[in-house]
């Protein structure tokens, strides 16, 4: 009996059916790894915002403890960009309970006498980097701690005798350990204008802000990474000015319509802090790549924010009260 073959034609048809087939397979395949690529991506957005907003809640439910009220916090608001945020070091400050009696009961801060005029670097004498007895961090990595400053950390200047004068906050670049000297430059001042009398401490702050020239964009803290992808950071300060016990209209700074000027607030008077997240996603969604998420406007941020895109974003908002400060 004759056996017959596939003919030419048969081979191509068939060849052409399975190119088809294989085709089909593959596009799926790409499009479901990059779906779930993307909600991998979104999941780990929200366990960031999570995480990071757990952090800074409680960096600012310690803010003020045992260091004068109105250094509790400070920040750098824009209305462009994302804030930069300072809130006072509580990790740098033993407990109350093992601290000496000198200390435990006063207000901690290097005394200084250098009063900054205007933004920019400066070195801050003070009568010693170390506020407690108790150092906390090793500024010339011998092993040995030796300040409760640390470089890439945050510090705030306050005028103890003259609170209504606001406060002035930087990044530390640099600590003297033998000289009792620390650089900071200086981001944000308090008012010029003061009395001859003046109280001047300098504090250890905790300073997160978000590098934006980086890419992905990513949030620090202390100069130390905490995550990637974070778009924004904004932040509202809370206030009862005229001490009535409730935070009326116009005593909120750093809300549309009422922008936060360190130099015209008195750190004492501050009552809760307001903070937003904005998370985004790292690669675009191939099921919407143009409409999949846009910007988000928190607070007073009004300019430079992102258009519609393929990024998902997650916000994260979260107001907390200050408890070490006299309510």
């Amino acid at each position: 009996m004759l056996k017959r073959g596939f003919t030419l034609i048969e081979l191509l048809v068939a060849l052409g059916l399975l190119a088809v087939v294989l085709m089909f397979v593959f596009q799926t395949f790409g499009f479901q790894h990059a779906t779930y690529n993307v909600v991998d991506q979104i999941s780990e957005a929200q366990q960031n915002s999570r995480a990071i907003a757990r952090l800074i809640e409680r960096d600012i439910r310690n803010a003020g403890y045992l260091v004068p009220t109105a250094a509790s916090s400070c920040g750098v608001d824009s209305t462009s960009a994302p804030d930069v945020f300072f809130v006072s070091d509580t990790d740098a400050i033993l407990p109350a309970d093992q601290l000496a009696v000198e200390f435990a009961d006063g207000d901690l801060g290097g005394e200084t006498t250098s009063d900054p005029g205007t933004t920019g670097s400066l070195t801050v004498n003070v009568d010693d980097v170390v506020l407690d007895g108790n150092p906390s961090y090793d500024v010339d990595g011998d092993g040995t701690n030796d300040s409760d400053f640390q470089v890439g950390g945050g510090a705030i200047l306050v005028d103890v005798g003259n609170p209504d004068r606001g406060v002035a906050c930087g990044i530390v670049t640099n600590v003297n350990t033998a000289g009792n000297s620390v650089t900071v430059n200086f981001l944000a001042v308090h008012a010029s204008a003061a009395p001859a009398a003046k109280d001047l401490r300098l504090v250890p702050a905790h300073v997160y802000r978000i590098v934006p020239a980086s890419n992905p964009p990513r949030l620090e803290r202390n100069a130390v990474m905490l995550a990637k992808d974070v778009e924004d950071l904004q932040v509202a300060w809370y206030y009862d000015d005229d001490l009535d016990g409730v935070v009326d209209n116009g005593e909120t700074r750093g809300i549309s319509g009422t922008n936060y000027a360190t130099n015209a607030v008195t750190g004492g008077k501050l009552r809760e802090i307001r903070i937003n997240l904005v998370l985004r996603t790292r690669a675009d969604d191939p099921r919407n790549p143009v409409a999949a998420g846009i910007g988000q406007a928190r607070e007073n941020r009004g300019t430079s924010i992102p258009a519609a895109d393929g990024k998902h974003r997650r916000v994260h908002t979260a107001t907390v009260r200050l408890r070490n400060l006299a309510l």
